[in-house]
């Protein structure tokens, strides 16, 4: 590895530059950004969809029977659970994404068995940052507690449609860097003084987040903005190519167990690469990386042995000089 030689130049970038410089990326890595997505995020969203299907059920339809149009409002119902439950995982199906991107960097693609290898010695780290402080996996949980008898479970749906999403909100716009912390910075969550690791998860995440928090709130707020756009303009072009070939035009049931799903992992590609940008110009800001990297390159090639010729006597000694 050349720590000189990145495929991105390191420099600081304003958020547009950050959100046009990820579509290039995304472009240009379109099959590995897609692959490592699927390894969790596959299983993530078949889980939600089938913990979500209770929604457009038999039980609910009967909860809600008296109401008019019980279909239409069954459908919104069930695209704000969907929503949340990728919402609040988000960080964690991006992990695979975020640790394959960092090797791209440096030119140096990762097999899936080399990305697993990676994920393997911070499961346990992964699973209770990501999963249980960031509440990934929680809300996954709490939805096998909804009743679907009812017409509206206040005592499961309220903290889970509401109170969760917006904790997850200020988290997320404010401590965005979570994924990158683990998967690519490998901070314990406690000092492990026998590996040479004392700077703790708790640690590097305040001295990313402090000083650049107003910074990363309005990059939250700039890539929340165009992903909406960019989801009513997927499910829009999903909508119109199903009217003109079998001539449905409204939304259907494989809108929900289907576009919706899809449209939201499609999303999701593009805001893993970002943030993952994002935390390479916060690095430049506050530590300034791009210098970093050429004292560490230089160092490297110092170290490394190099051979030289000398004349000697009519005869040429070859030498090695460490």
């Amino acid at each position: 590895m050349q720590l000189d030689r990145t495929e991105i130049v390191i420099r600081q970038r304003s958020a547009l530059e950050l959100l046009d410089l990820s579509l290039l990326v995304l472009k240009r890595h379109f099959r590995p950004i897609v692959l490592s997505s699927l390894l969790l995020g596959l299983p993530l969203l078949l889980a939600d969809v089938v913990v979500t299907a209770w929604v457009v059920g038999e039980d609910a339809q009967m909860a809600i029977e008296h109401v008019e149009s019980p279909l239409v409002l069954l459908r919104w119902r069930h695209f704000a659970h969907l929503l949340v439950l990728y919402f609040v995982q988000f960080p964690l199906l991006s992990l695979p994404t975020t640790i394959l991107l960092g090797g791209l960097i440096f030119y140096q693609r990762l097999s899936m068995r080399e990305l697993i290898g990676r994920l393997w010695p911070i499961a346990w780290r992964t699973l209770f940052v990501l999963g249980v402080f960031r509440m990934g996996l929680v809300a996954l949980v709490i939805e096998f507690f909804v009743d679907p008898t009812v017409a509206f479970d206040w005592k499961t749906e309220l903290p889970l449609l509401v109170a969760i999403p917006i904790l997850v909100l200020i988290m997320r716009s404010c401590w965005p860097l979570a994924p990158e912390i683990i998967g690519l910075e490998d901070c314990p969550l406690f000092p492990d003084k026998s590996k040479g690791k004392i700077t703790t998860y708790r640690q590097r995440s305040r001295w990313l987040h402090g000083v650049l928090m107003a910074d990363h709130v309005a990059r939250f707020v700039l890539v929340g903005f165009y992903s909406t756009l960019l989801f009513l303009m997927l499910m829009g072009i999903q909508l119109f190519v199903a009217g003109v070939t079998f001539g449905h035009w409204q939304w259907a049931a494989w809108c929900d167990h289907f576009a919706l799903p899809i449209t939201l992992w499609s999303i999701g590609n593009l805001i893993a690469v970002f943030r993952f940008l994002s935390y390479l110009d916060s690095r430049i800001r506050l530590e300034g990386w791009e210098i970093e990297l050429r004292m560490r390159a230089e160092a490297t090639r110092l170290a490394e042995p190099s051979r030289v010729t000398t004349g000697s006597s009519g005869k040429l000694t070859e030498q090695v000089v460490a």
